[in-house]
């Protein structure tokens, strides 16, 4: 099974929207009706059954052939990769604790997505249950609240600390207050009204994706000093499971790229090289360290963009909510991608953001997805 917004794709993907076929269903659930001749000439309504949800999303041909790990990339006991022998090179995570608090947030993670990507609409209790697993004691909520963006440079004191207004003025740093977490709130407070049901489940699972994404970054700069936050950053990606498997967003990017998933655990089990052999309680071979971390964000990114460009294919044949449900997912997801893009193109990165602020009908799709494999064309 396939990660994505699964209530929003319907046995009519493939086929589009026809507003001229009579037994035509729509991808939002609803019965469709048309009009068709009724006796002796006249109309009448056909109303057509409810869609049939589909599990999978398009093929975006995650596995680019032509990727090969860059000069200088960590390979679990490759001889040959430039780097000293570790604790890493038997291809197997080594914790640091025996327990490790975030394999639980994103196990909440998973029962939010049970709650709200069912195969119907979520109900306003799904929203409600859903809420109750993100606010759990030492759960998610107590992390988006205080997350901050290591990819940029830290602020004068702790985005905790600060006041409203500064946070604002450091909402890129203060990702967690300034960004994640408003969207989270209210997304969960009109789900559970009943608002847009569709869209706001997938905003709740694109945000969260977005925390997990920075979060699995974070931890492995603040290893440099609290060398159990390698064990968070495994957990982040991994959910404390091996290559092989993996919940949250491991499973997401392994269900769109096998080669993505498998660089990033290749990056992440160079972090922990980096920590094995800078052992000290603050590592000072930073050098290392930002060569690991090079490693594993370039793969993380080209996992994000995937699941991105797998939803941009599935708005090109989706319609009605489940079309600006998928979009909603496609917006937050381009906008957690448009740091990295900005650096590496302005001018691409300008055409990522400019169909991104269209909306779903009036965007170049095919552009989109194109422009998103030029951005991030390897892990």
């Amino acid at each position: 099974m396939r990660p994505l917004i699964v209530l929003l794709l319907t046995a009519s993907l493939l086929a589009g929207c026809p507003e001229d076929t009579p037994d035509e269903t729509r991808l939002d659930g609803r019965a469709d009706t048309t009009v068709a001749d009724g006796p002796g000439g006249g109309e009448a309504a056909v109303d057509a059954a409810p869609c049939t949800p589909r599990w999978d999303l398009p093929d975006v041909s995650g596995n680019n052939t032509s990727c090969t790990p860059q000069a200088g990339d960590y390979k679990p006991n490759d001889a040959n990769d430039g780097w000293d022998a570790c604790i890493s090179d038997d291809d197997k995570y080594h914790q640091f604790e025996t327990s490790i608090s975030s394999i639980a947030r994103v196990a909440a993670f998973e029962e939010i997505t049970k709650l709200l990507l069912t195969s119907d609409p979520p109900s306003n209790q799904d929203f409600i249950d859903a809420k109750l697993a993100y606010t759990q004691p030492e759960g998610l909520d107590s992390r988006v609240s205080r997350r901050e963006d290591e990819h940029y440079p830290k602020a004068s004191k702790a985005c905790a600390d600060m006041t409203a207004a500064e946070i604002q003025a450091e909402k890129d740093r203060c990702v967690g207050q300034a960004q994640i977490q408003p969207l989270l709130n209210q997304a969960f407070a009109d789900g559970a009204s009943g608002k847009d049901p569709l869209q706001n489940a997938a905003r709740i699972e694109s945000a969260l994706l977005w925390f997990l994404y920075v979060s699995t970054y974070k931890e492995s700069i603040t290893c440099t000093s609290t060398k159990k936050d390698c064990d968070s950053s495994y957990a982040y990606y991994t959910g404390g499971e091996e290559r092989s498997a993996g919940k949250g967003l491991a499973r997401y990017v392994r269900s769109v790229s096998t080669q993505a998933h498998d660089r990033v655990w290749d990056g992440i089990l160079a972090v922990r090289c980096w920590r094995d052999l800078d052992s000290a309680d603050t590592a000072t071979d930073l050098a290392t360290r930002d060569k690991a971390m090079a490693q594993l964000d370039r793969a993380l990114l080209r996992g994000v963009a995937l699941i991105a460009k797998s939803r941009v294919k599935a708005t090109e044949t989706a319609c009605g909510d489940a079309q600006a449900a998928l979009w909603a997912s496609v917006q937050i997801l381009g906008n957690v991608l448009d740091r990295e893009a900005t650096a590496r193109d302005a001018a691409k990165a300008k055409i990522l953001r400019d169909e991104l602020a269209k909306s779903a009908g009036d965007a170049d799709l095919t552009r989109l997805s194109a422009t998103l494999d030029e951005l991030f064309p390897c892990p």
